[in-house]
């Protein structure tokens, strides 16, 4: 009845944002939720993973996908309202951003432009050794902070519909 209520719940959060029409597709054998739409399925893993570890599971669980670049703010939000239906204690969740040693510039795991940013206060630090990977701080609205790549959080994958 939980997921039920759930998926419901889910449907209705989904239905009410602009992006696109998307299909929901409930929790699988995999442990993901995942929201589709015509271009991509985005999935929602609660078990927690260092950056790397996560960024390895997307590309083996979807087919070469990573964790999620994002490119808007309707995309960020939709993504959060995801995250919070489904993970009610959880306080960050990966997405694919990562900051290069050398140039100390971020850029999104999956090659695609780095055209959005959606920092939090105090982000990204100045310590681009230690907080080099970035996370979506569920709690507030949505805001990126920058982390060390170690912590284990839950994450987002996204792979290309077909």
């Amino acid at each position: 009845m939980k997921t039920l209520f759930v998926f419901l719940t889910l449907i209705v959060a989904v239905l009410s944002n602009t992006i696109v029409h998307k299909k929901m597709v409930a929790l699988n054998k995999t442990g993901s939720f995942s929201m589709k739409n015509k271009w991509a399925t985005y999935s929602f893993y609660e078990d927690p993973k260092t950056f790397k570890a996560a960024e390895q599971h997307c590309k083996k669980q979807h087919n070469g996908g990573h964790l999620v670049s994002i490119h808007s703010q309707k995309m960020n939000a939709a993504l959060l309202d995801m995250v919070r239906e489904l993970a009610f204690n959880e306080q960050e969740v990966w997405i694919g951003g990562k900051r290069n040693i050398f140039s100390h510039n971020f850029h999104w795991t999956d090659g695609t432009k780095w055209d959005f940013t959606y920092w939090g206060s105090g982000s990204p630090s100045n310590s681009w050794v230690s907080f080099s990977c970035v996370a979506m701080h569920t709690k507030d609205s949505g805001y990126w902070h920058d982390i060390k790549c170690s912590h284990n959080r839950p994450y987002i994958c996204k792979s290309e519909s077909h």
